[in-house]
């Protein structure tokens, strides 16, 4: 018993020495293989550069976020009463919140006319819609409540209802305070200039020696 429980250790330690020497061959295999068609001065390999094709890769992009900005403002949003003072009916909250908005070039509704390839001077042109900002993002989660007076019968009412605070209509208001700062901003400029960025260094990779990039207004 003794000597069939040390040769069935033998058989178990031995099938994983094997396989991993089949696998280190296989490997050495393959460097071998990889080095002499890399080594190869006939090997060939044939890159499509064709305006079609380079618009298909390009719209696989979709909404490129070419620029992100991120924003605090201050918001001070009163509701009254109106037949009724403030210390009875009302609210008044100051508030600092902070949003992101984004930059975004949509290149997935790209037409055929946008790409122009000149194979002559190796030269690309593209023409992109401008950047458009997206709705702004608000982080609710930072946002700092400076003060809050509310009139009499809003705090009764607080104590009987399930949800006694609301703020919803002092994010819409943020929302539309960071909107409006970042189209203030140079936001678009920045992602028109972080798109051509990009852009020189993919299409640069693919061969072309000349990116061209002309901008148009995106439709409203």
């Amino acid at each position: 018993m003794v000597g069939t429980l040390q040769k069935q250790r033998l058989k178990i330690g031995t099938a994983p020495t094997v396989l991993l020497g089949v696998i280190a061959l296989c490997l050495i295999g393959l460097l071998v293989v990889g080095i002499v068609f890399l080594l190869n001065p006939f090997g060939t390999e044939t890159v499509d550069r064709s305006g079609p094709t380079v618009l298909q890769q390009i719209r696989k992009l979709e909404e490129f976020t070419a620029a992100e900005g991120t924003f605090t403002q201050d918001v001070d949003l009163e509701t009254d009463a109106k037949f009724l003072p403030d210390f009875l009916k009302g609210e008044r909250v100051t508030a600092l919140v902070t949003g992101t908005v984004r930059a975004t070039v949509n290149f997935a509704e790209l037409d055929e006319g946008a790409i122009q390839v000149d194979e002559s001077t190796n030269t690309i042109r593209l023409t992109l819609p401008e950047p458009v900002l997206a709705d702004a993002e608000i982080d609710e989660s930072s946002a700092r409540i400076v003060s809050r007076n509310r009139g009499l019968v809003d705090r009764v009412d607080d104590f009987f209802s399930a949800n006694p605070t609301d703020d919803g209509p002092l994010y819409q208001a943020a929302e539309d305070k960071v909107s409006a700062a970042a189209a203030q901003s140079d936001l678009v400029e920045q992602g028109r200039q972080n798109t051509e960025d990009w852009l020189t260094t993919f299409l640069g990779a693919a061969g072309f020696e000349n990116v061209e990039i002309t901008w148009t207004k995106s439709p409203t």
